[in-house]
Formats: structure tokens, sequence, C-alpha cells
């Protein structure tokens, strides 16, 4: 990380500093959905051991769609 003085910096040089800042942010982003996403699958939620929960009694309905 840069510690320059912005107010000695040339315009490219602090373009170029707030592209490096948005770029490690972004591959920060980018690694952090990666893990979460890789860590959803290899370790799933509990769920109950029957599956699905529905009473014994459960109406259940599909209807068209209005078309248009």
């Amino acid at each position: 990380m840069r510690s320059q003085d912005p107010e000695t910096m040339t315009p490219a040089e602090r373009d170029a500093e707030v592209a490096s800042i948005l770029a490690r942010g972004l591959v920060r982003a980018v690694h952090a959905d990666r893990s979460r996403s890789t860590r959803d699958i290899s370790e799933p939620a509990e769920s109950p051991a029957g599956g699905l929960e529905l009473s014994q009694h459960a109406d259940l309905s599909v209807s068209a769609r209005p078309r248009g």
C-alpha cells in the first residue's frame, strides 16, 4: 500500500491509486463470495430427517396464470 501524500501526486498517480483501491476491493468481494459459495455447498444447512414438513391435510393447488 502506498503512503504518498495525495497533494504531491499527479492526476495520473491519483487515478492509479483510486483504481488500485477499487481493484483490491473487488478482489476481496469476489474472494469472499466464492468462499461463502464453497462453504454453502460443502456445509449444507441442517434439515429435518423427514425432509419437508407438511401437515397431514395440506391442500396444495396450482392455478393457471392468466395470459397476457
